[in-house]
């Protein structure tokens, strides 16, 4: 059985009021969750986003 947040902070959290990143065991890979985990930081102010002025710099810095 997979455990859910209480509803309390579920409704602080997320919109849709019950969703596997609730669960305590979410079925998400180690680099999914780490992904998750720095888009909150980022949405958080406590990570600053990156921002860049053409597709081009977008792609260097992802190396592709």
């Amino acid at each position: 059985m997979v455990a859910v947040k209480p509803e309390t902070e579920i409704a602080a959290d997320c919109i849709c009021g019950n969703c596997p990143l609730h669960t305590e065991n979410p079925p998400f890979n180690a680099k999914a969750l780490a992904a998750i985990a720095e888009g909150n930081a980022i949405f958080n102010g406590e990570k600053p986003a990156k921002w860049y002025t053409s597709f081009e710099d977008a792609k260097e810095d992802l190396g592709i």
